[in-house]
């Protein structure tokens, strides 16, 4: 079952948003004829039917959790119980219409009830009303049929007062996460946008004004994956706005209009294969998570909608690994909607390139000896610490092998410290170079509101290297700092260079591990879990070193068992460090 939405919506006349008023329930991704469709997946793919076994599963242990609350846990956020509300409403709802047993209705209907008599849905946070506004409308979309009058007033009267009147009167007076910046653009606006499609009724212009202003606000988007598919957030939250993004763009089509649809987003899928190393740890810049994931819908609807082979054969061999009991190493999200976008089982597909060279705000280049799990993996990126995730990274690079990951970044820390996504962010350990595998120089930290550090040259042929100019980063404290990265295809041997001019006092090379780590002269010898990898200084004399990667502050995360490994070289009128890793 290919979805060529594309083609449909090119075959369709396009419908203004006042008429998805006309249209039958449900509207939302999947209609009956769909739904017939995605049965017969599930009879002949088995794949399909081991992720249908775990979807209903999963409703099954719903069947005794709680509702969602009104509970503002971190003093800020109701986003929790958003998410909590729409993860067991969209699996509810999945089973009845699936199985048709009346106690996924009836745990639906105390859902949807639940989230209906809150007071608010935090509309000052508003992701969190917007994943509330997306719960209630899917509850009240795909339940329709079987709900009473009261019911459905009840969920329409909610989802317009407590989320599209207030998202009316936001976007009117221009509130920032209309301006496209970042993840809140998609969440926000798609979250309304399916809300309001859910709900329109002929002349109803709340909703149809809605709906036009989100689809274009998902237009405004596209930068984003601009212009090799690098999400400037980094891979998690790819997953969390490329998602939502993904879920509008998906109704919108398949109710035959024209979806906002990123030019770039099938690359941004393929981009995503690469930033995952081996060890399926992402390249977690920007406030990512250093763990092993899965696949999400919107990797699964990438791969279908661009009928993408390699994307479709990754997507599928991640999902069955997910799904394999005796492999720990992944769990399965048991999402509804990686079903529905579940793309067919391919019989060949051209391998993708080892290697790939990034460009945009948060340049990156990767680079690995094989698709397999126990493949050498580097990935390094240039960029600039702007942006509401962005970390002073610049330069930083991550490094797996004998799968594992020996160079780490250690990702985000906790949102609600003080200042975090303000005036204090960098004050704060995980978010400064001091924290990644990059460069101190004369103690400083990098420009915060530097421009992107570009990559200057590379090369993904038989000498796999990339050049990035980091100077912007170290203006205050350099003339120049230039990182060259160069990987051998065969064996997976790094040397990192770096040529610094007029350093304005000593300079700091470093990396964060969760490595045993022996030094002996020139050379570190990293350990674990009897493996080893080694680093071996060239050039300049310097002096290894390693402490503990502990921060100033009690609040922040401890970052037990990693360790900072340091060489220090004092300051000259230029410098060349090289530093050889092989594993």
């Amino acid at each position: 079952m290919r979805l060529h939405l594309a083609v449909i919506s090119l075959l369709l006349a396009p419908l203004l948003p006042a008429q998805f008023a006309e249209r039958a329930h449900p509207r939302l991704w999947m209609d009956e004829a769909h739904q017939r469709q995605v049965e017969l997946r599930i009879q002949r793919d088995p794949l399909a039917k081991a992720m249908q076994q775990a979807i209903l599963r999963e409703a099954d242990e719903i069947l005794r959790r709680r509702t969602a609350e009104h509970v503002i846990h971190d003093g800020r956020r109701l986003l929790r119980e958003s998410r909590l509300a729409l993860h067991q409403i969209l699996h509810c709802a999945w089973a009845w219409r699936f199985t048709g047993e009346r106690k996924y209705l009836e745990r639906g209907m105390h859902e949807l009830e639940a989230a209906c008599a809150m007071k608010d849905w935090n509309p000052s946070h508003f992701l969190d009303t917007a994943e509330m506004a997306l719960a209630v409308a899917l509850g009240y979309d795909w339940f329709h049929p079987a709900l009473t009058p009261d019911q459905k007033r009840m969920c329409e009267t909610s989802i317009r007062d407590k989320a599209l009147r207030p998202a009316r009167k936001l976007i009117d007076t221009n509130i920032w996460w209309n301006e496209a910046r970042n993840n809140w653009a998609q969440v926000c606006g798609s979250g309304i946008g399916l809300a309001a499609i859910a709900v329109q009724i002929a002349g109803d212009e709340l909703s149809s004004g809605l709906i036009r202003d989100c689809s274009d606000l998902l237009s405004r988007c596209n930068h984003f994956y601009q212009p090799d598919g690098l999400y400037p957030e980094g891979p998690g939250y790819w997953h969390y706005g490329t998602n939502y993004h993904v879920m509008f763009a998906a109704a919108v089509a398949a109710l035959g209009d024209e979806a906002p649809i990123p030019d770039r987003l099938e690359q941004s899928g393929t981009c995503m294969i690469h930033l995952h190393g081996p060890t399926r740890i992402p390249f977690n810049f920007s406030d990512g998570k250093a763990q092993v994931s899965g696949k999400s819908p919107a990797q699964a609807w990438i791969a279908s909608h661009f009928d993408n082979a390699a994307q479709s054969r990754d997507c599928r061999q991640v999902i069955a690994r997910c799904l394999d009991p005796e492999d720990q190493t992944l769990s399965f999200r048991s999402s509804p909607l990686s079903l529905l976008w579940l793309p067919e089982k391919v019989e060949s597909a051209e391998p993708l390139a080892l290697h790939a060279v990034l460009r945009g705000e948060q340049s990156a280049a990767i680079f690995r000896t094989s698709w397999d799990n126990r493949a050498i993996w580097l990935a390094i990126k240039g960029g600039t610490p702007l942006g509401g995730h962005g970390h002073m990274d610049v330069g930083s690079f991550c490094y797996d092998a004998h799968g594992m990951r020996w160079i780490h970044d250690l990702g985000g820390d906790n949102y609600n410290m003080p200042g975090y996504f303000r005036e204090e962010r960098f004050t704060y350990y995980r978010l400064q170079n001091r924290s990644h595998n990059t460069l101190e120089i004369n103690g400083g930290l990098q420009d915060a509101d530097c421009k992107p550090c570009p990559i200057t040259d590379s090369s993904t042929e038989r000498k796999p290297f990339v050049i990035l100019d980091l100077s912007k980063a170290y203006a205050d404290d350099a003339k120049r700092v230039i990182r060259r990265a160069d990987f051998n295809p065969r064996t997976g041997v790094t040397r990192i260079r770096d040529d610094i001019t007029l350093p304005e006092g000593e300079v700091i090379w470093r990396v964060i591990t969760d490595a045993e780590c022996e030094i002996d002269g020139d050379q570190v010898t990293l350990r674990k879990q009897g493996k080893s990898i080694r680093l071996q200084r060239h050039g300049e004399v310097g002096t290894w070193s390693v402490t503990e990667a502990k921060p100033p502050l009690e609040i922040e995360n401890d970052n037990r068992d990693y360790r900072d490994l340091r060489l220090t070289l004092p300051a000259a009128d230029s410098l060349t460090i090289e530093v050889e890793i092989t594993p």
